[in-house]
């Protein structure tokens, strides 16, 4: 059964589980590692991808080879005495038919076996199209849950790994590739996509993982999505041997002093553009019609600063009484009436932030998001006008 080919297996003493660490950007330490199938030949290690991707190959092989992979990663964390979590990759369908026919979780088994506790061990669930009952294999997966193990779903945003999938599962962590997203989005959408997925593991109370982070202008933008672990060839490809948890400690915190120092230059401009806007829209009288809004707005075009883009007035139920104004790439201002009358309550931020307005009396500036129109990254100050409208100006970042 002995073989040179990469798409079947030589014997078992050719593969082995390689590690590649996962490393917290809160304590700039290694604080995981994904265990990694390799088949290794002639002191080279070459991933097992292609044996397990090989649909000529059967479930029960793949189930062999797997098994003794995850024996081996298990007793290597058992025999180590640091305090890193263990990712182990499964796929739905093995989970799912597996405990249907035995009842049985084969690396709850192995992580009894080897004395190990539960919270060491993140279970990855890998994409692949499953055809199983999803209500069933969330009731699998807290199985893990209950004793003790986190989740995991791997590739979110991939066509496997769907929202009905990760709605269904709750899981601890969600990670997002980085190549997978460069491959099926454009540089805007692909940004917008990972800002998505920021907010939704924000709003589930997981933590995101970027992998596939292989530079430092990828780890910034990990930073910048509030990604908590980080994972990549930037620090490390994955290795037979565990690393010193603070292997990488110094790279990082280059990096977040870098970022950090970018990020205070960036937002002390922005908020002294909001101080700016303050002093221009104070003291002015309250708008009784659209003309009046129209008016105020022609008054500050020539005194707003450079990255301005839009301006517009609104109501405290939402309806838009201004036209809006638009700044052109060379700098001048047009007016555009097909707004006025828009309303913008069906936002989900505008009724926190008009009641935040009014009840502090000072203007607010959003957070960073992506402009319909343009895809351009945009942030949004906003602030009380009079007793009942509100100004909004778009500032390009």
């Amino acid at each position: 059964m002995c073989s040179t080919e990469l798409t079947l297996i030589p014997c078992g003493e050719e593969t082995a589980p390689y590690f590649q660490p996962i490393l917290s950007l809160q304590t700039q330490q290694i604080i995981a590692y994904e265990a990694l199938g390799r088949r290794v030949s002639g002191g080279k290690a070459y991933s097992l991808g292609p044996f397990f991707q090989d649909t000529s190959i059967g479930d029960e092989h793949h189930l062999i080879i797997d098994r003794a992979l995850r024996s081996k990663a298990l007793a290597k964390l058992a025999a180590d005495d640091g305090q890193a979590k263990l990712f182990l990759n499964l796929k739905p369908s093995w989970i799912y038919h597996n405990y249907r026919e035995t009842g049985e979780l084969r690396t709850l088994q192995l992580i009894e076996h080897y004395g190990i506790d539960p919270s060491r061990i993140v279970i990855e669930v890998t994409e692949e199209a499953f055809a199983g009952r999803l209500d069933e294999l969330s009731g699998i997966l807290d199985v893990y849950r209950r004793e003790g193990c986190m989740i995991a779903i791997d590739d979110i945003g991939s066509g496997y790994s769907n929202f009905d999938r990760v709605a269904s599962i709750q899981p601890h962590i969600l990670k997002v590739d980085l190549k997978l997203l460069k491959r099926s989005a454009t540089h805007d959408g692909y940004n917008a996509v990972l800002n998505s997925f920021s907010i939704l593991a924000s709003q589930m109370g997981a933590s995101l993982l970027v992998e596939g982070v292989e530079t430092k202008a990828e780890l910034y933008q990990a930073l910048k999505v509030g990604a908590r672990y980080v994972q990549g060839f930037l620090f490390s490809e994955a290795r037979a041997e565990f690393q010193s948890s603070h292997a990488f400690e110094r790279l990082l915190q280059e990096v977040i002093a870098d970022y950090t120092e970018q990020e205070l230059a960036r937002h002390r401009s922005l908020f002294a553009v909001k101080g700016h806007l303050s002093e221009l829209v104070s003291g002015t009288a309250d708008i009784r019609s659209a003309a009046d809004a129209d008016a105020l707005l022609e008054g500050l075009r020539l005194g707003v600063t450079d990255n301005v883009v839009r301006m517009y007035i609104c109501r405290e139920d939402g309806c838009q009484v201004s036209s809006n104004f638009l700044r052109a790439e060379t700098g001048e201002w047009r007016k555009d009436d097909q707004f006025q009358g828009a309303n913008w309550i069906w936002r989900p931020y505008f009724i926190p932030n008009m009641l935040q307005m009014k009840s502090h009396g000072q203007g607010i500036l959003s957070r960073v998001y992506t402009d319909l129109d343009s895809s351009r990254p945009m942030q949004t100050y906003s602030c009380p006008v009079g007793e009942l409208h509100y100004l909004f100006l778009d500032l390009m970042i």
